[in-house]
């Protein structure tokens, strides 16, 4: 390299470059949560297709080895994906929609109950009818007409956001297709687009990374939500439920939502379990029978399996979890800890954000920092 290229080199190095303030940082972080919300339709299915291309790259390159065209590799993938969510759909949409229908009936035949849960309910009922009387009186004079529109129920709400689900997920695989047909074409056209060949580098291996965490993180937690609702099945039926294979996958589909899934799918055996029994204890045994297995696969067997080759903060994940349900309702809740990962890898490569990716993972990511 010639003297003056050299010295060019390191006066550009040792330029200051400016730093931005708070608050362009405030209004940068501003404009982020609109446009996350206000591109949500769009951005969802992008995001969870993207994550899908990486995840199932491995898979492709496999198959290109074994002369499989990767157009033939994306069409199985996604047409497998399709018929998936196809069938967890399925399996999904009629045990919520009895549930909303059963609910009201059940709640009745709660506060029927000489307990201290049917008294809780009358107390809370005759609290909102005193509550309901005051307003009312108040504004007597400025009453307003309200139509009743029958009809409007939790089938209903279904039936109007299902296009728009549907859109999405067709979206989704569509894109997918896509980028799993180009081969790793997509991926080194946008190592080729770096500038300098450092980046390039730093480019190949930030993919390579992503790849593996994300294979590591799936295929884990499939293969322990796969037992998970088997044995959810199984102690389902032991307690004579209806349909425990719906159970099972039920608990195998909301596993992947961290926190909240257990919760909801111990909530609705529950349900069920007093719709059968009509016993208020004997639904309690059948929540808490329910979350002590997910309790166990959260506490001892995901740690042993995932979690001492893939770090993340406990408390970062859940807060990220409650963001993107924000944001993007239920997918986000599905694809906040894949994003997680994805993001700790993009800051681990960066020296000037490894702090952050510091403290977005665990234990061993944060032993070699001095407190």
């Amino acid at each position: 390299m010639p003297p003056w290229l050299t010295r060019l080199a390191r006066r550009e190095e040792n330029k200051v470059k400016p730093k931005a303030s708070w608050a362009q940082i405030g209004v940068f972080v501003f404009l982020g949560l609109f446009f996350l919300d206000w591109a949500s339709d769009f951005l969802i299915p992008l995001v969870a297709a993207i994550l899908g291309f990486l995840i199932m790259r491995p898979v492709e390159r496999r198959m290109s080895k074994w002369g499989v065209p990767s157009v033939i590799t994306a069409f199985l993938i996604c047409t497998v994906a399709g018929a998936g969510l196809t069938f967890a759909a399925w399996n999904f949409s009629h045990p919520i929609s009895q549930l909303a229908e059963d609910l009201p009936d059940m709640i009745n035949d709660l506060r029927r109950m000489p307990n201290a849960a049917a008294e809780t309910l009358d107390k809370l009922g005759e609290a909102a009818k005193a509550a309901e009387e005051a307003v009312d009186s108040v504004n007597d004079e400025a009453a307003m007409e309200v139509k009743v529109v029958k009809g409007t129920n939790f089938i209903s709400s279904l039936v109007t956001s299902a296009p728009l689900v549907l859109g999405q997920i067709a979206l989704t695989i569509v894109l997918m297709f896509f980028l799993i047909s180009s081969g790793s074409s997509f991926v080194r056209k946008l190592v080729e687009s770096l500038p300098r060949f450092s980046d390039k580098r730093a480019a190949v291996g930030m993919v390579q990374q992503v790849e593996q965490k994300l294979g590591l993180y799936l295929g884990g937690i499939t293969l322990i939500n796969l037992c998970l609702g088997i044995a959810i099945g199984i102690a389902m039926a032991l307690w004579g439920l209806p349909n425990p294979v719906m159970f099972a996958v039920i608990a195998f589909s909301l596993n992947f939502i961290p926190y909240v899934g257990a919760i909801f799918g111990a909530l609705l055996a529950s349900v069920v379990g007093f719709s059968v029994y009509n016993d208020a204890w004997t639904a309690i045994l059948i929540f808490s029978t329910y979350m002590m297995l997910t309790s166990i696969e959260g506490q001892f067997i995901t740690p042993y399996v995932i979690s001492n080759r893939l770090k993340l903060n406990p408390t970062v994940v859940f807060v990220a979890v409650a963001f993107f349900a924000w944001i993007w309702s239920v997918v986000g809740m599905v694809i906040a800890v894949p994003v997680l990962i994805t993001i700790k890898v993009i800051l681990d490569q960066n020296p000037a954000t490894r702090k952050i990716g510091v403290f977005l993972g665990g234990e061993e990511d944060g032993r070699d920092v001095e407190i």
